[in-house]
């Protein structure tokens, strides 16, 4: 069986779409809405998709919490409900983004017959209602083991365009309250993989809204109680590779580090001085990078020509900044 959950918070201009996305799949599911206290009738709309499709939808109702608690919540109600948690698959899907109508067929018929603990999809990106016209059979996925895809810059952090085994989930749960939530448990369940698939295939749409949490995090990053997060999350990252003594994981983690400075400090250097992060303004977030770029820099996987905007950002900041734009080191 295929779990998926749901969080809604305000979201009813574009729910509908994405649940219209999940009945459109080709492969066996059960879909928990787990609406975190909308105000908005986005939480009549779960009740009335839950009525008209017993068995596919099922709604959790709690106070606003935020995204961590609404997926902990889900997360527990699949555990609750499977009893194979070794044999079934969790998909954490976003309430305003939609997936191609064979994403499942797809990504758990290459776990299943690939012997996976999890696999990622390609994604589209930007603001279109439906996948666009074309549609060619997938190729075939790369294979590795969890330890390799952290190691490969293709493998990104989001948890939403990735179907994974749902026991990996087990003793796992999302930090409620904080930013950049996936960062605290993405390496901690793609380390747990032994077997990992990798493919580009466009199964995900991610759609781009104004109000947004990324979107708002880059314009509201000065004196937000919560905008080291993200450097939490990967120090952890950092303690719990050290401890196992894998020394490639950790520079791949400071590199990773080096990564969110850059782009950070190119968002930040492009709004308006009384608006930036004192961090990016006083020099804090290039001195963080200095001290991390040695510690990264000898990593075998690093491609020359991101080695070499890494080093122009610890010689010049600004002029790497600049090649940032041209070159960008996320997608």
């Amino acid at each position: 069986m295929v779990y998926i959950v749901i969080p809604v918070y305000n979201v009813l201009p574009y729910l509908a779409r994405c649940l219209d996305s999940v009945l459109a799949q080709e492969e066996d599911y059960r879909a928990v809405l787990v609406d975190d206290g909308s105000t908005d009738g986005s939480g009549e709309l779960c009740d009335r998709y839950a009525a008209a499709h017993p068995g596919r939808f099922e709604v959790l109702h709690q106070q606003n919490g935020g995204l961590s608690a609404a997926r902990n919540a889900g997360i527990a109600r699949c555990f609750a409900r499977s009893p194979r948690p070794e044999e079934d698959f969790l998909l954490l899907l976003d309430s305003d983004d939609f997936l191609r109508r064979d994403f499942l067929s797809y990504t758990a018929g290459a776990c299943r017959s690939l012997g996976c603990d999890g696999v990622q999809v390609g994604w589209l990106r930007g603001s279109a209602d439906r996948f666009p016209p074309g549609w060619q059979p997938p190729a075939p996925p790369r294979l590795m083991t969890g330890g390799q895809a952290l190691l490969d810059p293709a493998v990104k952090t989001s948890f939403c365009n990735k179907l994974y085994r749902l026991s990996l989930y087990r003793g796992e749960a999302f930090p409620v309250g904080r930013l950049n939530e996936d960062e605290f448990l993405f390496y901690r369940i793609l380390w747990k993989c032994r077997r990992f698939a990798l493919s580009g295939e466009p199964l995900y749409y991610y759609y781009q809204r104004p109000g947004s949490i990324m979107h708002a995090i880059a314009h509201n990053l000065r004196d937000n109680p919560h905008r080291r997060d993200w450097r939490e999350a990967f120090q952890g990252r950092i303690d719990f590779f050290t401890a196992l003594g894998e020394r490639r994981q950790v520079q791949r983690t400071y590199e990773r580090i080096c990564i969110e400075l850059i782009l950070r400090y190119t968002e930040q250097m492009r709004l308006p001085r009384d608006r930036r992060d004192r961090e990016a303004a006083d020099g804090t977030m290039v001195r963080d990078y200095r001290a991390c770029y040695p510690r990264m820099i000898g990593l075998d996987t690093i491609r020359p020509l991101r080695r070499l905007v890494y080093t122009l950002f610890y010689l010049c900041p600004p002029a790497a900044a600049a090649a940032a734009r041209v070159h960008p080191l996320r997608r």
